[in-house]
């Protein structure tokens, strides 16, 4: 991603369950000319069976925190963080709200993309009062069930979003200066 003539160091962090929110993750980053890496949970479930689905409605409903795998890549040392998740019930993935509670995200700047099936609610919401400590991009990318987009139109949404992402970035820049 180039703003104001120099390249930015963006990592993109997502977390999918059925390949959907992975599929977007895999766009943008493409986009951004990004480093890509995707957030899993110890102990989760695999597939996207009656399992892993009474494991999910267990940690929304209890607001519980599962533990991350570890990551390989440090949000700390790049200039943007995009984070990525399916919407359930309303919000983020549990995995994503824990990377959020534990990642180096204070004073970094953040963008929010995400899959779903229903609506996506307040789950933009959410996540940026999560993210207080941060300076959360306005430009959000969401999608409606994006097995039914198709791969076509996810390309050319992100590619749109990544440059709005691009023109934001630079407004910011400039008023650093």
């Amino acid at each position: 991603m180039q703003v104001a003539g120099r390249q930015l160091k963006v990592l993109v962090m997502y977390y999918s369950s059925a390949g959907h929110t992975r599929t977007i993750a895999e766009q943008v980053a493409n986009a951004a000319q990004a480093d890509l890496e995707e957030l899993r949970a110890v102990g989760e479930p695999s597939g996207t069976g009656a399992g892993h689905y009474f494991w999910t409605l267990r940690h929304l409903l209890l607001s519980q925190k599962p533990l991350l795998v570890p990551v390989e890549h440090d949000a700390s040392t790049y200039d943007l963080v995009i984070l990525g998740s399916p919407v359930w019930l309303g919000t983020f993935s549990p995995v994503l709200r824990s990377y959020i509670r534990t990642a180096p995200l204070a004073r970094k700047r953040v963008a929010l993309f995400c899959s779903y099936r229903n609506a996506p609610g307040p789950a933009f919401k959410h996540v940026a009062r999560m993210l207080s400590t941060s300076t959360v991009m306005t430009d959000t990318l969401s999608f409606l069930d994006p097995v039914a987009a198709g791969l076509s139109s996810i390309t050319i949404r992100t590619q749109r979003w990544v440059h709005d992402l691009e023109l934001a970035m630079t407004a910011l820049e400039g008023r650093a200066l």
